[in-house]
């Protein structure tokens, strides 16, 4: 079953744009992994320092598998720092749709 993800990270103020690179680097971890279907970094339209990160996996436990990769770990320590709390982490159940696997 498709396990997906909406993260909302708030970036202390003049740090969005250095927290957008740092997501996306980290991103790029994931280009050889069949199992990422999709990760987006998006900007909010409404919030100065909000980045929303949209993330399709094959399943949970390919995704809990990406995420204990040793290469992540200085990502994650680079950006921690320049967030104003803990990303706000919601799951979604993905039901059909354009580049949705069947």
């Amino acid at each position: 079953m498709p396990y997906a993800l909406i993260n909302k990270l708030t970036a202390k103020p003049g740090q969005r744009d250095r927290v957008a690179q740092i997501l996306i680097e980290s991103g790029n971890l994931f280009d050889d992994n069949a199992a990422c279907i999709f990760s987006v970094v998006s900007e909010s339209a409404q919030e100065a320092n909000v980045l929303w990160v949209t993330d399709l996996w094959t399943s949970r436990e390919e995704h809990e598998a990406a995420l204990k990769q040793p290469e992540l770990r200085p990502f994650v320590e680079q950006a921690l720092p320049l967030l104003e709390g803990m990303p706000e982490q919601i799951e979604i159940r993905p039901i059909g749709g354009k580049g949705l696997p069947q």
